[in-house]
C-alpha cells in the first residue's frame, strides 16, 4: 500500500497538469466544508503570508499544528488568497497546537482572525515563551488565546500522532535568547525542531546570528530549514548552516517589502552550504539564482516520509523537486535464493547424512537461512531442519526417521531488513530405510519375518524357532549358509539383505553306530568339520559290496566316496568337502549314505566352509 501511495504521489508531483495539486489548487475555491487531508506523510505548508511567517503542519494521521500565522491586517499576498481562506482550503477547522516564534506583528498578526470570534478555526493550545510585549498586536494575541495560552520551556516536546509507530515531535530546542542576554525581540525567538522518523525541519522565526551560533549544535542536522528572518543579512550564519547542514531552505518573504529581503549575503551563505532555496514570494532583495532558487509566489509545500533515506518532495507553483532523508535507505528488496539439492527424484535413507545445498544472494546481504522439510509434497513445511544458520550454501542433514515418497526441502533466506525469499525442491524425493527380507521353511519360524525396515547403521537380530520334533537345519544369509544357528544379527546395516531358515526332524534314520548282520558303521568325526571328516566301518563277510556317497539337502548326490567289493575287516572313508568336480561345497548340512551288504545307513554331517 505504501509503495502504491508513493507512486501516486510522484505522479502528481511530476505531472504538469497537477503541479498545483492540493492544497495549492484548493486556494482558488475556498471551501469551509473541506476537511484536512491526512496523506500518511508529514505535510509542512509554508503559507503565502506576504512579508511575514506562517506555517501549517499536518501530521500523517491528520493532527494540525501552526508555527506563526502571518501579517497583521491580513493583506492579500502574491497568491491572491488571504491566510484565513488558505486555512479553509486546507480543511483546517481546528488547530491542536499553535506556536508563536516571537511577538512581532508579521508572525502573530492574524491570531484573532483565525482563532477569535468569527474566526475560521478553534484552538487547542497556544504556546510561547510567556514574556510580555507592549504592542496592540501582542495584546490582541494574548486576549484571543485567553486560558488556552501555555508557556513553552527548553527541551519540551509536543507530540502529534502519539499512538502511531512513527509519531511527529515538535521540540523546543531553545528560546528567549538561549542564555545570551539579548534584548532583541528577534533574538528571543523559539527554536523548534520538527521530527518525523529520519526527517527533521527547524523553525526559528527571525532568529539573529548571535543566537544561531549558540543553538546550532543542539539543533543538529536537518533536512529542511525555514530560513531565519526572511533571508536577512543578519541571519543564517555559516556556523549555524554547517551544524544543521540542511538540504533545502524555505524563504518566507513578501514582494515589495521595504527591507530588501532576501539578501544577497544570506543567499550566498546558503548556496555555499549546498542549500537549495524555495521562496513563497520574490521579495525585493537579490534576484533568484535559477541553479539554486525557485519562487512559488504561493505556498511552498513539503511532503515527508519517516523512512531512512526516504524520498521527500518540495513543491510550489511551477516546481516539484525531491530530496532524501538522512540514514540508510530501507531495504525493500528480498534475497534471491535457489535450492540445489535435494531437487527431486533422490532416494535418501533414514539416518544417512546428505548435504542440502543452495545459493542465496541479496542486494545488501543475506543474514541468515532457515531450512525445513515437507512430507506432503510441499503443501506444508512444519518440520524444522535448522533455523537462523549462516548462508554457507551447504548443510549436512541427518535424514530423519520419516519414510515416504512425497518429501521436499525448502530453504528460506533473510536479509537485515527481514525481507525473505524461499525456494524448495522442484519435485518429490524419497526417504527410505534398508530392508531385510526374512523367511522360514515349513516346520519352524523366524522372528521378525517379512520385510523388516532397518535404519542405516542400526543392528537387527532374528530368532529361529523350530516346531516340536524339528530342529534348525540351515540358515542362509544373502544366499550363503551360516549353519544351523538359533539366532542371527545384522550389525551396522548399510544394504538390503535376506535371511531364510530350513528345518529337519530331530531323529535322523541312523545317527549312532550300529551292528547289523555282518556290518558295523561308526559316526563321522570330526562333525561339524572344516577340512575333512572320517568315518569307520567293518565288513565281517567276504567280498561284501560297499557303496558310500554324499548327498545335499535336496537329495542330489554330491560325491561318491566308495563303490565296489571289499574284503572282511575294518575300513576308513574320508570326505574332504569337495564335490565330484573337485570344488569345495557350500557350508551346510549334508548326508552320508552307506549301503554295505545291502544294508543302508544314513548319517548327517555339518560342513563348515
Amino acid at each position: 500500500m505504501r509503495r502504491f501511495h508513493i507512486r501516486r504521489l510522484v505522479h502528481a508531483v511530476f505531472s504538469r497538469r497537477t503541479a498545483l495539486a492540493l492544497p495549492l489548487l484548493a486556494l482558488a475555491i475556498p471551501s469551509p466544508a473541506a476537511a484536512v487531508v491526512a496523506t500518511g506523510r508529514l505535510q509542512i505548508i509554508q503559507l503565502d503570508v506576504g512579508q511575514g511567517d506562517g506555517a501549517v503542519i499536518i501530521s500523517p494521521l491528520g493532527q494540525v499544528a501552526m508555527i506563526d500565522n502571518g501579517v497583521n491586517g491580513n493583506p492579500t499576498p502574491a497568491g491572491g488568497v488571504k491566510v484565513p481562506q488558505q486555512l479553509q482550503a486546507l480543511g483546517v477547522t481546528h488547530v491542536d497546537h499553535h506556536f508563536a516564534s516571537h511577538y512581532h506583528a508579521d508572525h502573530i498578526g492574524l491570531t484573532a482572525a483565525i482563532f477569535g470570534v468569527g474566526g475560521v478555526a478553534t484552538l487547542g493550545y497556544g504556546w510561547d515563551r510567556a514574556e510580555s510585549y507592549t504592542t496592540a498586536t501582542y495584546t490582541t494575541y494574548v486576549n484571543t488565546l485567553g486560558s488556552k495560552r501555555r508557556t513553552l520551556v527548553k527541551n519540551q516536546v509536543i507530540t502529534l500522532d502519539s499512538l502511531s509507530a512513527h509519531p511527529v515531535t515538535i521540540k523546543c530546542v531553545d528560546l528567549a535568547g538561549a542564555g545570551t542576554g539579548t534584548t532583541d525581540e528577534n533574538g528571543k525567538c523559539l527554536v523548534l525542531k520538527v521530527s518525523y522518523g529520519e526527517f527533521d525541519a527547524v523553525f526559528g522565526g527571525d532568529l539573529i546570528s548571535a543566537v544561531e551560533t549558540v543553538v546550532a549544535a543542539a539543533v543538529g542536522p536537518v533536512e529542511s530549514y525555514k530560513v531565519h528572518h526572511h533571508g536577512s543579512s543578519g541571519s543564517s550564519n555559516a556556523t549555524f548552516l554547517a551544524a544543521i547542514h540542511p538540504k533545502i531552505g524555505v524563504v518566507s518573504c513578501g514582494t515589495g517589502n521595504p527591507y530588501g529581503h532576501p539578501t544577497s549575503s544570506a543567499l550566498t551563505r546558503l548556496h555555499n552550504a549546498g542549500v537549495k532555496t524555495y521562496w513563497t514570494e520574490t521579495g525585493t532583495g537579490v534576484a533568484p539564482n535559477a541553479a539554486w532558487d525557485k519562487v512559488s509566489n504561493n505556498q511552498v509545500i513539503i511532503s515527508a516520509t519517516w523512512e531512512p533515506g526516504g524520498i521527500d518532495t518540495v513543491r510550489g507553483t511551477g516546481f516539484a523537486d525531491t530530496f532524501t532523508n538522512s540514514g540508510t535507505p530501507i531495504d525493500g528488496t528480498p534475497p534471491v535464493v535457489a535450492l540445489g539439492a535435494p531437487d527431486g527424484g533422490e532416494d535418501w535413507k533414514v539416518g544417512s547424512l546428505h548435504a542440502i545445498t543452495w545459493l542465496a544472494t541479496d542486494n545488501v546481504g543475506v543474514t541468515s537461512v532457515d531450512l525445513a522439510y515437507s512430507t506432503d509434497g510441499g503443501a506444508n513445511y512444519p518440520n524444522v531442519i535448522a533455523n537462523a544458520i549462516a548462508n554457507s550454501g551447504s548443510y549436512n542433514w541427518t535424514v530423519p526417521n520419516a519414510p515416504g515418497t512425497t518429501t521436499r526441502v525448502r530453504v528460506t533466506a533473510r536479509d537485515a531488513a527481514t525481507n525473505t525469499a524461499s525456494d524448495a525442491s522442484a519435485a518429490n524425493f524419497t526417504v527410505s530405510t534398508w530392508t531385510i527380507v526374512a523367511s522360514a521353511g515349513a516346520d519352524g519360524s523366524i522372528t521378525p519375518s517379512g520385510s523388516v525396515a532397518v535404519v542405516p547403521g542400526a543392528n537387527q537380530s532374528f530368532d529361529l524357532t523350530p516346531n516340536a520334533g524339528f530342529q534348525v537345519e540351515d540358515v542362509l544369509v544373502d544366499g550363503g549358509s551360516v549353519g544351523a544357528v538359533s539366532s542371527y544379527a545384522f550389525n551396522n546395516v548399510a544394504a538390503d539383505h535376506t535371511i531364510s531358515a530350513t528345518f529337519s526332524p530331530t531323529t535322523p534314520p541312523v545317527d549312532v553306530p550300529e551292528a547289523v548282520a555282518s556290518v558295523q558303521f561308526y559316526r563321522p568325526a570330526p562333525n561339524p568339520f572344516a577340512g575333512s571328516t572320517h568315518f569307520f566301518y567293518s565288513v565281517k563277510g567276504e567280498d561284501e559290496r560297499v557303496e558310500i556317497a554324499v548327498f545335499d539337502l535336496t537329495g542330489r548326490q554330491v560325491r561318491s566316496l566308495v563303490s565296489g567289493f571289499q574284503s572282511a575287516g575294518s575300513h576308513t572313508a574320508s570326505w574332504d568337502g569337495l564335490d565330484a568336480a573337485g570344488r569345495r561345497v557350500n557350508k551346510g548340512i549334508y548326508f552320508i549314505r552307506a549301503v554295505i551288504a545291502g544294508q543302508p545307513r544314513t548319517m548327517r554331517v555339518a560342513h563348515l566352509r
